[in-house]
């Protein structure tokens, strides 16, 4: 749902806007701007779905091939649905944020095989890596205000890093989510009443091809319209 509201506000509202947002009718803009707000609920939802997987999946190589695949698949469409180009390098899919934060997990957890010294500097110049390639690739930039591929990896190392300690966990997430203004915070709530069931497989496959189908959908009606 959340994916759809940033596809279809992107591809039919924010798309339309002229280069120059200060000459933008304050109508149009709004709307783009509240209906890309109400998405951002979904980066808790996608870095906690992330680090479900990652504890849980037999084979973390294949899940990060899964992933990368994702991603590249998904930039053609959503360089489409967000700028009604085919190719934009103003902003990269946020699966290449989740794919990032997999990489990172995946070290810190080789990582504690060593000393505590040179775990905790490891692990720094690790997650620097990881931040400053999502930053040089402006991954889930929106509007060129919101960072959404970094409030993403900080989401999910939050998650991760925390996670025998659910209620500084949930305060720390709910703080990232409240300075990246607050709609990310609420999608906390989401998480708050989740049943803790695995999804069944096909489900998840479903959402692997859901996204980037949803994005050329989004992209398309955007051309037409």
């Amino acid at each position: 749902m959340f994916v759809a509201v940033s596809s279809l506000s992107s591809a039919l509202v924010a798309a339309k806007l002229p280069p120059d947002l200060d000459a933008a009718p304050f109508g149009d803009l709004t709307l783009a701007v509240l209906l890309e707000a109400i998405s951002w609920m979904a980066f808790p939802i996608y870095a906690w779905l992330l680090c479900s997987g990652f504890r849980h999946t037999h084979d973390r190589l294949r899940y990060g091939v899964r992933l990368g695949v994702l991603a590249v698949v998904s930039e053609v469409p959503y360089d489409l649905a967000t700028s009604g180009r085919f190719w934009d390098m103003s902003s990269q899919n946020p699966v290449f944020a989740l794919l990032t934060a997999l990489v990172v997990m995946a070290a810190l957890r080789f990582l504690e095989q060593y000393a505590p010294l040179a775990r905790v500097l490891a692990s720094i110049c690790v997650t620097v890596a990881g931040v400053t390639w999502l930053v040089l690739f402006n991954v889930g930039m929106r509007f060129g205000l919101m960072p959404g591929g970094i409030v993403l990896f900080a989401m999910t190392l939050v998650f991760y890093l925390l996670e025998k300690r659910i209620n500084t966990m949930m305060l720390t997430a709910g703080v990232i989510g409240a300075l990246a203004l607050v709609f990310p915070a609420l999608g906390l709530v989401v998480l708050h009443f989740r049943n803790g069931e695995a999804a069944p497989k096909k489900i998840r496959t479903f959402f692997y091809a859901a996204y980037p189908i949803v994005l050329a959908t989004a992209g398309v009606l955007g051309l037409v319209f």
